[in-house]
């Protein structure tokens, strides 16, 4: 094996295959970053996307004090980092469905990932996480009515293989709702 073979530092390696011609490959694009790696441009970014959605990279660059490009790329970057989605959100109560429940489910040995899995396809799911404590699964859902919901519980629910015991909890009002996440590096207001 030749020096340049050999050759490897925490940011690059040596592509062997190549041989003579070694190709240097970036390690850098396989490090997945943080938040905690975000420099001030970034997070300037998340903060000005936060407050609006639809603002030109132009405008971004020109708050921020730099090129439009550089805006363009960097926020490329913060999404295959997958450090920010930009989408829309829509409101629920809005749009029709008016029915908030959050769901605790105890599973049988062994069925935790089948059962979530399972619940996850659900349109009616907007959120699924595992959980410790009482229950094994934790759900956030949505329904248009009444007689959605309770189609859903009676029906649906009750063909997942696995599920031990389910307990409803139907949200009366939501005191906060925040998809703003301030962790960008500004302080909320209060």
């Amino acid at each position: 094996m030749s020096d340049l073979q050999s050759i490897q530092t925490p940011h690059f390696e040596v592509d062997e295959e190549v041989g003579a011609r070694a190709k240097v490959k970036d390690l850098k694009s396989h490090v997945h970053r943080t938040l905690a790696d975000l420099d001030e441009h970034d997070k300037g970014i998340i903060r000005l996307l936060q407050e609006d959605g639809r603002i030109s990279n132009a405008s971004i660059a020109r708050s921020i004090g730099t090129s439009e490009p550089t805006i363009r790329k960097r926020i490329e970057r913060l999404v295959s980092d997958q450090i920010i989605k930009v989408t829309a959100v829509i409101n629920p109560a809005a749009s029709g469905y008016s029915i908030d429940v959050l769901m605790g489910i105890r599973t049988e040995p062994g069925y935790l990932t089948k059962v979530g899995s399972q619940l996850a396809k659900f349109e009616q799911v907007l959120y699924l996480g595992y959980t410790t404590g009482r229950f094994d699964i934790l759900a956030n859902m949505l329904f248009r009515n009444n007689d959605e919901q309770f189609e859903f519980l009676s029906s649906s629910i009750a063909l997942i293989e696995g599920i031990v015991t389910t307990e409803s909890f139907s949200v009366m009002k939501a005191e906060r709702v925040d998809f703003d996440w301030e962790h960008a590096g500004k302080e909320k207001q209060q």
